[in-house]
């Protein structure tokens, strides 16, 4: 790469020299004999470019001497902005100085196309509260990331983790020839339907209830089940 190579032979051999320099990486200045410390910065930018696309900045198309790279990489405003920056086609429109553009980078200043700069803060996503609005069997009501995955309590305690999360269709569990399925149901499917099925304060909320029934289902769950299920079966088989 010829970061410096123009600068630095223009100080030993004074204004005549031969230009050092890649097209499509070297700003227009450097061709002319007048490279600075922004040169080396348009030259990074142009590097920057040809990692993010895979195509050289020769072969990007151009407008007002600016390369169009942004159609073909997925980059934040703020980052599109920064290299945008560092590969103006006037040197005093870029970073000054290595120092500027990394301060400009690290504390995430993206800079406008009048060169104004301001200060790019990611904007907070608001949590929205949508439990309790039904719809146990819709896929297309949205459940949270953090609440998904495998319910103990549900499927260690079925005839009675339904009723105190609004899910009556796990009172099935009650049904002795089908009651161990409804109780894989329900573990599988428990934390969304309880979602849907209940009102809940937060995320949190939710969660410490559903942790307090997975204790409940490990310490009384297992032997209360199974007694029940048991009990269950004698008492229809008899009656059948």
């Amino acid at each position: 790469m010829d970061f410096g190579a123009v600068q630095n032979r223009a100080i030993k051999e004074g204004a005549t020299f031969t230009v050092v320099g890649t097209y499509g990486y070297a700003p227009m200045e450097q061709f002319g004999g007048r490279a600075v410390a922004a040169s080396d910065l348009y030259a990074l930018g142009a590097t920057l470019i040809h990692l993010l696309t895979g195509t050289t900045p020769a072969e990007l198309p151009q407008q007002n001497l600016r390369i169009r790279f942004q159609e073909q990489v997925s980059l934040s405003p703020g980052m599109v902005s920064w290299i945008e920056k560092l590969t103006e086609p006037a040197p005093e429109q870029r970073f000054k100085t290595a120092a500027e553009a990394l301060s400009a980078l690290t504390s995430g200043m993206a800079t406008s196309k009048n060169t104004a700069s301001q200060l790019i803060r990611p904007t907070p996503v608001a949590f929205v509260n949508n439990s309790g609005q039904g719809g146990l069997f819709d896929p297309k009501v949205p459940i949270p990331e953090e609440i998904k995955g495998w319910n103990w309590g549900a499927f260690l305690i079925p005839w009675l983790w339904p009723v105190t999360n609004n899910v009556w269709v796990g009172l099935l569990a009650l049904v002795p020839q089908i009651g161990w399925l409804v109780a894989i149901a329900i573990g599988f499917r428990g934390n969304e339907w309880a979602w849907k099925s209940k009102r809940w304060r937060s995320i949190e909320h939710f969660k410490a209830h559903q942790r307090g029934w997975a204790i409940a289902g490990i310490l009384f769950g297992i032997p209360v089940s199974l007694g029940l299920w048991i009990g269950l079966f004698f008492l229809f088989s008899a009656a059948f």
